[in-house]
């Protein structure tokens, strides 16, 4: 038979499949077209390359047959080309050469090609190259082919990498001492011949998806640490507020298991507090009785032994209501001064004569700088406006009667008990310190089980439920109860979160 599933406050909320099933669609089909767009810029680059390549060496062959036959006829081929004589200049006693360039062509290129071999070439194989751009300068390096190619690879190099990088260049090639070849591509060199280039689009693309897909991964382990984070709070302070649905269906499912779960546990745990408690007060009917009829024997000792014994089983039942109540007890948590609670507190105990002092904070040395009117520095000490008050939310009633219960201790067991109040931006520390002897008892953390007693306490009064009450509260507030033994006591630390 199927278990009922629990329901979720909003059926509209998307499924983690759902959402997984969509962001595998949407990578696919955007990884798909990025790989589309990055492969076909390639080609049509690659494409675009090979025909600069291949003009570069239809553009040697041409300067070959000039170089041999000055009447070859100019043909019509990417290249505007026309054979020019420039000028001769002398400037600063050296001749220089002076090419008719637009006025855009301001930067200058000049090296010189040499056939491929060993021996080294005569001025006549060699060719002289000038690139005029009014864009950039080129390195000679990346124009420059290595030498153990031939002429017209070196030419094919050249004219790819000026259709690289686009520009409205014009090559001049030296067909002889008076002769240069002027050519100009625009349908290969120029930026407008360039294909569009989609490769950046393609990565952005790709990373879009990788960032998409990683905050998607990223949100669902928010839902569940912060689902944690919750329950993990939930279960430390015992709250009973329902933890909000929130997320995908699943996550939200989870949540309200859970949600169910602490209900199921808490109504478990107000039943046995229901019946210890009914217990415990019907325990209370008898025992009155029999401290009735006590009363009627006329043995004094025997009358004393039964008193001493219906009053501990009187106290024991009480201690038992005393927790019960505590474990039932639905006080919502408060905004409150926790040092007026404190003082308050120990101003009660000071009324009935009990040796219980208040350890205020410490006051806070602040500097005060010097003016134009004083130029002392003096340390002025005063008290935190924080300090005053300690403003922290926490349920006040069961606060108060778990540091009742350590300070009854403190008094039972030591001769005096001091408070000290203690608070930080995140928690809050209370200290009470008596001044017993707890040497016999080698471990203290134990007093918090029920019943525990020191050795110290066999002679004194009690049920061993107060500091079982005490770890209670300060578990239900999300803190902890530590004991460090001193010289002459014991420190019992209440370490709590500032806020709920």
């Amino acid at each position: 038979m199927n278990e009922p599933t629990p329901s979720t406050g909003n059926s509209r909320a998307l499924s983690a499949t759902s959402i997984s099933f969509v962001m595998m669609v949407f990578a696919f089909v955007a990884g798909l077209a990025a790989a589309i767009m990055w492969e076909s810029s390639n080609s049509a680059w690659r494409a675009h390359l090979d025909r600069g390549f291949n003009a570069g060496v239809a553009l040697y062959g041409l300067v070959s047959e000039l170089r041999s036959n000055v009447d070859v006829p100019l043909p019509r081929s990417d290249f505007n080309v026309e054979v020019v004589t420039p000028k001769r200049q002398v400037r600063n006693g050296v001749e220089q050469l002076v090419f008719n360039l637009p006025s855009r062509a301001v930067y200058e290129t000049s090296f010189s090609l040499r056939p491929s071999g060993q021996r080294s070439p005569t001025s006549s194989e060699r060719l002289s190259v000038r690139i005029y751009s009014p864009d950039i300068k080129y390195a000679v390096a990346a124009v420059q082919s290595p030498q153990s190619r031939g002429l017209a690879y070196q030419f094919g190099e050249i004219s790819r990498e000026i259709a690289r990088l686009c520009s409205d260049a014009t090559l001049f090639v030296a067909l002889d001492d008076e002769r240069w070849l002027k050519a100009q591509a625009p349908d290969v060199w120029a930026c407008t011949a360039r294909p569009p280039d989609y490769r950046l689009l393609a990565l952005l693309l790709g990373t879009l998806v990788i960032g998409i897909l990683f905050s998607v991964a990223n949100g669902f382990s928010l839902m569940l640490e912060r689902l944690a984070r919750q329950i993990f709070k939930a279960a430390r302070s015992g709250l009973l507020e329902e933890i909000p649905e929130r997320g995908v269906t699943e996550v939200r499912r989870l949540t309200a298991a859970v949600n169910q779960f602490f209900k199921n546990e808490h109504e478990r745990l107000e039943q046995r507090a229901l019946l210890m408690s009914g217990i415990s007060h019907d325990l209370g009917t008898p025992a009155t009785r029999l401290k009735l009829r006590t009363a009627l024997i006329e043995d004094e000792v025997l009358r004393e032994k039964l008193d001493r014994d219906i009053d501990q089983m009187t106290d024991m039942i009480d201690g038992v209501l005393s927790y019960t109540r505590h474990e039932m007890d639905q006080e919502a948590p408060k905004k409150i001064s926790l040092r007026s609670l404190v003082e308050a507190l120990v101003d009660d105990y000071q009324d009935i004569g009990e040796p219980v002092q208040f350890v205020a904070p410490e006051l806070v040395n602040l500097d005060r700088p010097g003016s134009v009117f004083s130029q002392t520095s003096e340390g002025t000490k005063l008290l935190l406006q924080d300090h005053q008050r300690v403003l922290s939310r926490c349920r006040p009633n069961a606060l108060r009667r778990a540091l009742t219960n350590l300070i009854d201790n403190a008094i039972k067991y030591g001769e005096k008990a001091e408070v000290h109040l203690l608070a930080t931006a995140d928690q809050v520390t209370i200290k009470v310190i008596d001044f017993g002897s707890h040497a016999s008892f080698e471990t203290p953390e134990r007093l918090v089980e029920p019943f525990v007693r020191g050795e110290n306490a066999k002679l004194t009064k009690g049920t061993g439920l107060g500091l079982t009450i005490a770890n209670s509260v300060v578990r239900g507030h999300g803190g902890e109860l530590q004991f460090e033994p001193l010289s002459e006591g014991m420190c019992v630390t209440m370490i709590l979160p500032r806020w709920l």
